[in-house]
């Protein structure tokens, strides 16, 4: 059977109309369906419990259509392609490595260029045989050859990460209307954190637009506003990149809260993964890293510093760029979108400069993104 958007409509989310592209997420259920069988696709019913929230269909809701279309629809722009047969088999086995490199092909591929594509080609690099994960041109254009990573989140930020989960959990225990933001100016100790705590939760009986100081190490902002609406507060003269947590608690019977937290946080790994990466690139050729960065969205400021300054005329001269990339849902005036984020790092000292269609593309998405959801990365 082929799929039809009224079908998936009333399946996966009970009849309320999805706004997006009806050929391509019709295009992309097939191509599932043909891939990995129709069970796959349908996957296992929902509990009828669930069935009465708005737009969850007995096929489980957004999250399973996200789980088909998003399989779906990367496998549109990889079939046929010399060597497709095995990525797709390794995507299908669950090979993580193999499903970064079916969404990075996706984004170069999307932007609507004829472009040729070869998985997993053979190359010269000095005496040795290398693979890189995927080479791709336009048109009759030079190959660009691409090495694809998943940044993975790192004991520092699981660290920091954990911190912000500790303050933002006691500060929802405190049972009084606040809207506070918590600027640190770096990570505490433990004596440091407890001071803090007691500090904010002092503040939530300070008067609105007042700013606490907790020794050197943190200020605390009384606001005003809606509990409902994160709207984080800039910080002149400080363009250090910073690991973020907003909550909240709203209702009509409780005490309205909000809090957010705010900490310094560099991902430092930039030289250590573009070493790795470069070395299975050619080095007379265009060369591109692509760096998933879901785990570690702080690297779209810290990389934006850290790789520029490795593109020297010594160094990573056959790397033209990195494009640091993730996915989100986002909310839009059409519903939830899922939307692509991305950054390009050009290497001014590249031996063979990033092509056009690249660049082009890069900025085309990133327009897109900003219309959609207000950020461009």
């Amino acid at each position: 059977m082929t799929w039809t958007i009224k079908e998936i409509e009333e399946q996966w989310f009970a009849g309320a109309h999805l706004s997006w592209p009806a050929a391509d997420v019709e295009r992309a259920f097939d191509i599932a369906a043909q891939l990995r069988g129709q069970d796959w696709v349908l996957g296992a019913e929902v509990d009828r419990s669930l069935l009465q929230f708005p737009g969850v269909g007995r096929r489980g809701g957004y999250s399973e259509f996200l789980r088909v279309y998003w399989f779906g629809i990367r496998m549109t722009s990889i079939l046929g392609a010399k060597g497709s047969d095995e990525l797709i088999r390794r995507v299908t086995e669950g090979d993580l490595d193999a499903d970064e490199e079916a969404t990075a092909i996706h984004l170069l591929r999307s932007w609507g260029s004829v472009t040729d594509l070869e998985i997993g080609p053979y190359v010269k690099v000095g005496n040795k045989n290398k693979k890189p994960d995927f080479r791709i041109r336009r048109g009759t254009e030079p190959w660009v050859y691409v090495e694809v990573t998943r940044l993975h989140r790192s004991a520092a930020s699981a660290r920091v990460q954990e911190l912000l989960e500790r303050i933002s959990k006691r500060m929802m225990e405190v049972e009084r209307s606040f809207v506070l933001e918590l600027v640190l100016n770096r990570e505490p100790s433990e004596d440091e954190e407890e001071l803090l705590l007691g500090a904010a939760t002092e503040a939530c009986g300070v008067d609105a637009g007042h700013e606490l100081t907790v020794t050197d190490f943190a200020s605390i902002l009384i606001k005003t506003g809606d509990s409902e609406i994160v709207v984080p507060t800039p910080i002149p003269d400080d363009s250090r990149t910073r690991m973020s947590m907003a909550r909240s608690i709203v209702g009509p019977e409780t005490a309205k809260r909000q809090l957010i937290a705010r900490v310094p946080f560099a991902d430092e790994r930039a030289e250590e993964i573009l070493k790795r990466e470069a070395r299975q690139l050619p080095k007379d050729e265009c060369g591109l890293v692509m760096v998933n960065v879901n785990l570690q969205p702080t690297a779209f400021e810290s990389w934006s510093k850290r790789v520029p300054e490795r593109f020297t005329p010594g160094q990573y001269t056959r790397v033209a760029g990195v494009i640091l990339f993730m996915h989100a849902t986002s909310p839009s005036k059409l519903g939830l979108v899922w939307l692509p984020y991305l950054r390009l790092i050009s290497n001014q000292n590249a031996t063979s400069p990033i092509p056009s269609w690249v660049v082009e593309g890069v900025a085309k998405t990133r327009s897109q993104t900003k219309a959609s959801s207000g950020r461009a990365d």
